[in-house]
């Protein structure tokens, strides 16, 4: 009988599993190993621990792979507990057969009675390494179905989120609210929504040293930063929304590496959990107004990251454009001195006339005060929020004086149908009903619901009611726009609330200065935009 060294090797799968899980695959091997006289070198005693076995980056695996194919070979053969130690793959198991076949080395898994120096241990293995591997699938979706089922019930799935806590009961683990992480979050919301980037909220957070979410592993550092506020800002869990099954973790094929990657809308599981609220619906509802106002200036279609990280440094910065090219019209010169800096055409200045003749600069200092001083003057006043409400008021009275012929029509056609239901219903009491008979009546009284429905009165008093209404509305939009814009200290609040109200400015060149266009909107999505004008250089 010959006597060969052997190495061991031993896995298992997570930190659920007792550790003593190894030494009792390691005592298998040994003596196995006795019963056939081989020798077991203590220093090639290999194993990793919480570690699944559908991934080849393992280092006990590497470390048992490097010594296997070294061309010193300490060993000769190596002892597993069964084959699912190895891998649970099958494409690896047959792989990693092959590549130690190729040195030499003998594998032997003791608890199945598989061994390589048999004939028929490719197929063995084979057979064992497909039974492992749809072990493993099954696995993964009972696992997942079971987390469904926990969602389902609003129990808690794994995995932290910042400003809960997970608490443990008879009924199993459930998510509550942890009291000072929340109002962190709130506090970031009222950050955001003020008009501070994320960028200087990251800044602001760390600066005064707020704690922050547990780094991922293999992260060096716990501190804020602009991604970690981004997705604070957007996780709907905030506003009492639960959203679970949105991605799912791969290995990546060859590495083990797993990735996420989104699952469909269809398979997302949503639920309402009022007793996770976080945020009121009306910040929640403004920051992400914003975002969508910042990714719609600043952002670019495609790539949702890069919006919102733009340096917010200049009140108008991002809400220039050209009026010869379309382009953005930014800080030129003079970037590092105040007194110095000029806007012009970012295209004119990146690609010469060929493609925008504006060659046209102006003074920061110079554009935001007439710009501001315009604007003012020609639009931020009452009498223009009055003259909409009027226009829009003689605008609602015309529409109705023009459908007071229609609804007269309407009213003779409704009418006429009641006399002519009356007649078939009479027809049919006397004996004469048919069932061509009954189909017009079903038809006439479809047409008479039809022009119910749409037989719209006046009402002066409720019009003027929600025109009052609007603008209340339109009234303390202005004032807080006037007041920022009159000591715009508060450059991100101001920049926040011109970018809401009013958008984009274009500068059209003119005769050596530029002339401002623009829209102003006085009541949000409730109102209609009104051309404005700021001032002229």
């Amino acid at each position: 009988m010959n006597t060969l060294r052997c190495a061991i090797y031993a896995r298992f799968s997570t930190d659920r599993q007792s550790p003593a899980s190894l030494a009792d695959q390691i005592r298998k091997c040994r003596e196995y190993a006795i019963r056939q006289g081989w020798i077991v070198l203590e220093d090639h005693i290999y194993s990793d621990a919480a570690v699944s076995g559908t991934s080849l980056e393992r280092d006990g695996l590497q470390k048992l792979l490097a010594a296997a194919t070294n061309r010193s070979q300490p060993f000769e053969c190596i002892l597993l507990d069964d084959s699912s130690r190895l891998t649970r793959r099958l494409a690896d198991a047959l792989n990693l057969y092959e590549r130690l076949s190729f040195a030499g080395i003998r594998v032997v898994a003791v608890s199945q009675g598989v061994d390589t120096a048999d004939p028929q241990a490719e197929l063995l293995i084979g057979v064992h390494g497909l039974i492992d591997s749809v072990y493993w699938r099954e696995l993964a979706q009972k696992t997942h179905r079971g987390m469904q089922g926990r969602a389902l019930r609003g129990d808690a799935t794994g995995g932290r989120c910042f400003g809960y806590k997970t608490v443990t009961s008879d009924g199993g683990a459930r998510l509550c609210v942890n009291t000072d992480e929340a109002e962190t979050v709130r506090r970031i919301f009222r950050m955001y929504s003020s008009g501070l980037s994320l960028r200087h909220v990251a800044g602001q957070l760390n600066a005064a040293g707020v704690t922050s979410p547990k780094p991922q592993k293999g992260r060096w550092s716990r501190s804020w930063c602009t991604s970690c506020v981004r997705v604070i800002l957007r996780n709907e869990r905030y506003r009492g929304t639960i959203i679970w099954n949105k991605t799912q973790k791969v290995r990546v094929p060859g590495t083990g590496r797993r990735v996420k990657k989104p699952r469909p809308e269809s398979e997302w599981v949503k639920l309402k959990a009022p007793h996770l609220r976080i945020v009121p619906e009306d910040l929640w509802v403004g920051v992400q107004r914003r975002f969508h106002t910042v990714r719609k200036l600043w952002g670019r279609e495609g790539k949702p990251g890069l919006a919102g990280q733009q340096r917010q440094i200049y009140l108008l910065s991002g809400l220039l454009k050209c009026g010869k090219c379309g382009g953005s019209v930014t800080i030129v010169s003079g970037r590092w001195s105040t007194k110095l800096q000029q806007y012009g055409c970012s295209i004119h200045y990146q690609r010469g006339d060929v493609v925008c003749s504006n060659r046209l600069t102006i003074r920061r200092d110079d554009l935001e005060s007439r710009l501001l001083r315009g604007l003012q003057e020609a639009v931020l006043h009452e009498e223009s929020i009055d003259y909409i409400v009027a226009s829009m008021k003689a605008e609602l009275e015309a529409r109705f004086t023009e459908l007071d012929e229609a609804l007269s029509k309407m009213r003779e056609r409704k009418h006429q149908l009641e006399t002519e239901i009356v007649r078939l219903v009479k027809a049919i009491a006397d004996g004469n009903g048919t069932q061509s008979l009954t189909s017009a009546i079903g038809e006439r009284e479809k047409e008479m619901r039809t022009i119910t429905d749409s037989l719209l009165e006046r009402h002066p008093k409720s019009i003027q009611a929600k025109l009052d209404e609007l603008r209340t509305f339109a009234m303390a939009r202005l004032t807080d726009l006037r007041r920022l814009l009159a000591k715009p200290e508060n450059i991100h609040e101001a920049r926040a609330l011109l970018a809401n109200q009013i958008g984009k400015i274009t500068l059209v060149p003119y005769e050596g200065g530029y002339i401002a266009q623009g829209s102003v909107d006085f009541f949000g999505d409730e109102g209609l935009r009104v051309s404005g004008a700021g001032g002229e250089s």
